[in-house]
Order: C-alpha cells, then sequence, then structure tokens
C-alpha cells in the first residue's frame, strides 16, 4: 500500500515538474524574443473618391508617421502601433476648364496583427508565417469649396488573414574582395527582405447615409448624426514590402513600401481610397542580445 502511494506521490512530482519545466521554458522563450520599438516616417501618395460628397477624385501627398512595438524571431511575430497621415490633395480638371478644388486629409490608423511559423516549409533561409491582422482607421476631410457639405469623415475597420515570407541574408564571417588594385572587408551582417500580404476576413465601415448634412442641426452639428455601421462593407487590401538591416549593436533601419487601398458600400456613397506609403523606420532593441545574436 505504502509503495504504491510513494509510486503515485512520484508520479505526480515528476508530472507536476515536467510541466513547470516546459512552463518556464515557455516564459524563457518569451524574455527573450528581441523586442523593438518601431519609428518611421516617410510620404504617402494618396487617392480618395468619396460619392457622398462629389465624384470628384482626390489625389495627393501626405505626411506618414508611424510608431509601434515589435517582437519578433523565427518562430513568432506579434505587432500592435498607430499610423498618422496628414496632408492635402487636390483635383483639377483637365479639359481646359479652370476648377481646382483642395482637401486637407487625416488618416489614423491603429493595427496589431499576430503571426506563426509554418515549420514545414521554413528552413534557414526562408521562413513563412501565418496569422491575421486587425486595423482600425478614422478618416477626415475638410473641403471648403464644398460650402456646407465641405466636410467628410468615417471610419473603417478590417479583420485580415496575413501570410508573411521573408528570405534572409547572412554573412557570418568577415570576406574580402578585391576590385581592380581595392581590397575591401565586408563584414558580418545580416539583412531580411520580407513581403506581408494580408486578405480581408471582414471589412465593416461606419457612414453617412447619403449627405454629411444634419438638416435638423445646423447650428449644432452633431457627430455621427444618421451614420450607418454596415459590417462587410466593401473590400480591402493590404501588404507591406520591407527590406530590413540588422546592425551589430542589436538595433535595426528598415524601408518599406506599403499599399492599403479599400472601399466602402456599394451604393450611391461608395468610398474608395489608396494609400502608397514610402516609410524609413529604426527598431530600437529593448531587451538585451542573446549570445546567439551576436
Amino acid at each position: 500500500m505504502f509503495i504504491k502511494r510513494y509510486c503515485c506521490l512520484l508520479l505526480g512530482l515528476l508530472f507536476f515538474s515536467s510541466a513547470t519545466a516546459q512552463e518556464l521554458s515557455k516564459k524563457q522563450i518569451r524574455k527573450q524574443r528581441p523586442k523593438f520599438v518601431q519609428v518611421g516616417m516617410g510620404l504617402n501618395r494618396i487617392s480618395v473618391r468619396d460619392f457622398a460628397t462629389s465624384p470628384l477624385t482626390y489625389t495627393g501627398a501626405t505626411f506618414n508617421f508611424s510608431l509601434g512595438h515589435l517582437a519578433v524571431d523565427s518562430n513568432r511575430e506579434v505587432r500592435y502601433g498607430l499610423r498618422l497621415n496628414a496632408g492635402g490633395a487636390g483635383y483639377k480638371r483637365t479639359d481646359g476648364v479652370e476648377v481646382q478644388t483642395n482637401a486637407n486629409i487625416f488618416i489614423l490608423n491603429l493595427n496589431y496583427y499576430r503571426l506563426y511559423n509554418i515549420r514545414s516549409l521554413s528552413n534557414s533561409k526562408w521562413n513563412y508565417k501565418l496569422g491575421g491582422m486587425f486595423d482600425g482607421g478614422l478618416n477626415v476631410r475638410l473641403n471648403n469649396s464644398l460650402l456646407n457639405a465641405g466636410y467628410g469623415y468615417e471610419m473603417v475597420n478590417t479583420l485580415f488573414l496575413s501570410g508573411k515570407v521573408t528570405r534572409s541574408f547572412v554573412r557570418e564571417e568577415p570576406k574580402t574582395i578585391k576590385i581592380g588594385f581595392i581590397k575591401k572587408t565586408l563584414k558580418p551582417r545580416t539583412i531580411n527582405l520580407s513581403y506581408q500580404l494580408n486578405l480581408p476576413v471582414m471589412h465593416n465601415a461606419l457612414r453617412n447615409g447619403y449627405s454629411y448634412i444634419g438638416n435638423e442641426a445646423i447650428n449644432e452639428p452633431i457627430l455621427f448624426n444618421e451614420y450607418e455601421y454596415q459590417a462587410f462593407s466593401g473590400l480591402r487590401f493590404n501588404s507591406e514590402l520591407a527590406y530590413t538591416n540588422v546592425m551589430h549593436n542589436g538595433n535595426r533601419w528598415r524601408l518599406s513600401y506599403i499599399w492599403d487601398a479599400y472601399t466602402a458600400d456599394d451604393a450611391f456613397n461608395r468610398l474608395e481610397v489608396a494609400n502608397h506609403i514610402v516609410e524609413f523606420s529604426l527598431l530600437f532593441r529593448l531587451n538585451k542580445m542573446n549570445s546567439y545574436e551576436k
């Protein structure tokens, strides 16, 4: 009887120790995963068409600023952040009639994504990840030329299915090259070239019913008066092509091209937006480098 109790107690302790060790291992992995603060700036070539105010297509350039927190290694990638675009866009007729109108545009986006490694496809050079992303944004446009319909705003949010492929170029040892009489020593370095594609699962919009004017509140405008929230309203596609250079101190810099295009509503008040963002960002390392990274 005593032996049976002793064996049961021993097995229980072994199971508990194994589970605890595994849990500690997972915590240790999360703790050692490289973490960064990402600060980015760039320009956005924007195109906006809003049938609720007019069928005019505004095009222009806006200043782009982004801020985020990134935790990434070969097995997992998690990021949350914000993106702000502000600037002007204009419309000019090209059929000989002198008509020109301009609008001030402000766009604020909050996003979060989580990606997991696909081990069956990945190796030391190629890394494949699959996961999801959520992005929600507020768009504001001001155009005094349209008088009492001169302002427009809406909110859009999208749930994406996300996939990312990364190709790593690693030089582990110094390499000397000779060009004519010139010799140059190339230092060890790591460069990552990646492409992330986000496909819509659910795209929603909070938009005005038809006009931006609330006739019953001309003197006291009501925010989102007569607005309608519509699920599965339109489509949205998003992608990012990035070149990332890993520096010796653990920090990184990145050059990205981000494409974000979407529509909202399919009726007479359809909205069409396209963003072409070129961004340079710095990634500042928050935790210490591991020995295998040095």
